[in-house]
């Protein structure tokens, strides 16, 4: 709080005593002719630093009344923090003016700011005769965003301090946030942030804070324990007051909200915004922006963030925590008691991810569902699912928060080594395909239950709101098994976004979308019919191409319950063969049998080498590629044979200077003895060239 600068505007009538009211607070003098209207001046620390530590810096702003005047008026009350409103003791009409021109004028601005209403000149004024007194009481009920009613006087330095003390205090603990003026209740967002302030408090989870929970509480917010008679004087006082306060266990939620507004009733704000404060929120009662930030999710374009494992399983038991009767779903009261604490659901206030489709019954959300639901936040939006992680009660320590999210490898990194993404948890599908073709159902199969039957939604009704909604995306849990002789068990989270026209589009605009955030592509084409299969297989080219060849793909034959050609099947067998693709898949969504297909998408994303369609610059590249290292390998080659021929060459010339040798007169045998030993013609030397030679082949041929 100390780093930031305090606004406070004082505003009232000509002559009530606003400019010696600010030159009393910050020189301590008075003057009986002082300036019409000060400059904005700086509040000595020291003036409200007894009350507030640290003191922030606290700017007072002089205002004038007149007409002439009213424009810089309205922008100085719009940029300050909190308004100090005046009227003179000695002057009934300046009170009634309050009434019926100042607070008019804040209205007209549409102001909410926090006022503190002063009575200046009180050493000359009357202000304890009835009417007075009548006429602040019913300002003061009529108009609840008035903080506090305060008697001063410049010339006896009376109440100076606590007037820019109050207005301080007013702006850094502020009371607007937390409860309705008018019915003194604490407000939704204040009570949903002391509920989790009271669950990360409840260690045993029994619904009440014991002496010791209390204890810790004090502690971590306020620095020390709290005293056996001070904890006494709390139980006393919440017994007294309301029952259900106290349980044989402890201080229950209802007494701890009780508690909290009992501190605010009492202008105790700073009390209750030190709680708050402690368990990391903002003025406007979220997360605060720096909490998150201590988790790091930078990362390259095409890298993803998924849940880790403890992240996963951190979710997994709050499912089975507020799965109250047991049923392995989580009803709508269920889901919303799980998000009681926080602002909102992130499933309920983004239209995309309430629109996203997950595996679903009557009754409720399954486990399978919610999961997916948090894989998808956390691919789309990781800052989002962290944050409401935290509302849902994970502790704010920087390096168990970073634990609960895993960073991947980037796609073209995997890609380029041909290796399988091993470690990824989660795959993106974008599915094509025309209108009609089948894209939508194969979104609905994804999240249908074992034996249930799809819906068989009609090409007019395809891409519509109640079974394709408008974010068409469907996100669930896949579990299968890879590999032939040693099979592993794969389980990831796959999501199927179905592509409209536009989307097309903006891909072909923004070709790198493909390798940022895509893991497979799905081309969907009805079975039955040939335009629908041609129009998958130009679609398949042109993202092949979009992508630069290095995007696997899959091409799935919907509708297989309606029969397919014999011209479609040899069709797909020519492209299967000229792409070298696996030939397509069959689905039908009037099967009871949950198909294979979503486990080969997972496979594909997994082992995107093996997917890979050759196109036609694909086969060129390939070809350009093979005729650069056959020609790298001619060359070796024939670098190899020159060299042989070379040694042969040589191996020759030895054998003709050692008979030219041989025929030489022996006169000086001591000088033909050293010379057998040492010339590179001898039977030794041609034995070991002979050898170096053979080796070279050998090294060569291997």
């Amino acid at each position: 709080m100390a780093d930031r600068t305090v606004r406070i505007a004082v505003i009232g009538d000509e002559g009530v005593g606003k400019s010696s009211l600010v030159l009393a607070a910050v020189h301590n003098t008075f003057n009986d002719n002082p300036v019409p209207t000060l400059p904005p001046t700086r509040l000595p620390a020291d003036t409200v630093e007894s009350y507030v530590a640290p003191a922030p810096a606290t700017l007072i702003v002089d205002t004038c009344s007149k007409e002439e005047d009213k424009q810089a008026w309205d922008l100085n009350v719009q940029q300050a923090d909190a308004l100090v409103l005046t009227f003179a003791a000695n002057d009934f009409n300046s009170l009634r003016r309050v009434v019926t021109h100042w607070i008019p004028e804040l209205e007209r601005l549409g102001t909410r700011k926090p006022i503190i209403l002063c009575a200046c000149k009180c050493d000359l004024g009357s202000i304890h005769e009835e009417r007075f007194q009548e006429l602040v009481q019913l300002v003061l009920s009529e108009y609840k965003h008035i903080e506090t009613f305060l008697e001063s006087s410049a010339k006896k330095q009376q109440s100076i301090p606590d007037i820019f003390y109050y207005a301080v205090k007013s702006v850094i603990h502020p009371a607007e946030p937390l409860v309705e003026f008018h019915t003194a209740a604490l407000k939704p967002l204040c009570v949903k942030a002391l509920k989790r302030v009271f669950l990360l408090c409840d260690a045993n989870q029994d619904g009440a804070l014991n002496d010791e929970e209390l204890n810790q509480f004090q502690i971590r917010c306020f620095h020390a324990p709290l005293q056996p008679t001070e904890l006494a004087g709390v139980k006393e006082v919440v017994g007294e007051r309301l029952p259900g306060g106290l349980s044989n266990n402890g201080l229950t939620l209802k007494g701890f909200l009780f508690l909290h507004a009992l501190f605010i009733e009492k202008a105790r704000t700073e009390t209750v915004w030190t709680v708050l404060r402690s368990f990391g929120y903002s003025d406007e009662l979220l997360i605060k922006d720096d909490l998150l930030d201590d988790v790091d999710f930078t990362r390259q374009p095409d890298q993803t963030i998924e849940l880790s494992e403890e992240g996963r399983n951190f979710l997994q038991h709050l499912f089975v925590a507020f799965d109250e009767n047991q049923d392995a779903l989580l009803s709508e009261a269920e889901q919303r008691e799980m998000f009681s604490a926080a602002p909102t659901s992130p499933f309920d206030d983004d239209e995309q991810l309430k629109a996203l489709m997950v595996q679903k019954q009557e009754l409720g959300l399954t486990l399978k569902g919610f999961t997916a639901q948090w894989a998808y936040l956390t691919n789309s939006n990781p800052r989002k699912a962290l944050e409401h992680m935290m509302y849902l009660g994970l502790p704010m320590e920087p390096s168990f928060m970073q634990r609960q999210f895993s960073i991947s490898k980037t796609r073209q990194q995997e890609r380029r080594r041909g290796k399988d993404l091993h470690g990824r948890g989660v795959f993106q599908c974008l599915v094509f395909g025309t209108s009609g073709a089948g894209k939508s159902s194969l979104l609905e199969g994804l999240i249908r239950t074992q034996g249930e039957v799809g819906s068989g939604i009609s090409p007019a009704d395809e891409g519509s709101p109640r079974k394709a909604p408008a974010a068409h995306v469907a996100a669930n849990d896949i579990t299968f098994s890879r590999g032939r002789r040693q099979q592993t068990v794969v389980a990831a989270t796959l999501i199927l976004r179905e592509m409209q026209e536009l989307q097309l589009l903006e891909l072909q605009h923004n070709p790198a979308a493909f390798t940022e955030s895509c893991d497979v592509a799905a081309f969907v084409f009805d079975s039955s019919s040939v335009k629908s299969f041609q129009a998958a297989h130009q679609l398949l080219l042109l993202c092949a191409g979009l992508a630069q060849d290095t995007l696997p793909c899959m091409l799935i034959a919907a509708k297989d319950d309606l029969g397919i050609s014999m011209d479609i099947q040899d069709n797909c067998s020519k492209m299967a063969q000229d792409l070298r693709l696996p030939v397509p898949m069959h689905v039908s969504s009037q099967t009871h049998e949950a198909s294979p297909v979503y486990a080969s998408l997972v496979e594909a994303a997994l082992s995107p080498a093996k997917h890979i369609p050759e196109t036609p610059t694909l086969a060129a590249k390939r070809r350009a590629e093979l005729t650069s290292r056959r020609t790298a390998v001619f060359a070796v080659a024939s670098v190899a044979v020159v060299a042989l021929f070379y040694l042969g060459y040589r191996y020759n010339a030895m054998d003709v200077v050692e008979a030219s040798d041989s025929t030489r007169s022996s006169r000086d045998s001591s000088a033909g003895r050293d010379r057998n030993t040492t010339d590179s013609g001898s039977p030794q030397s041609r034995r070991d060239i002979g050898a170096y030679v053979r080796g070279l082949f050998r090294t060569w041929s291997h």
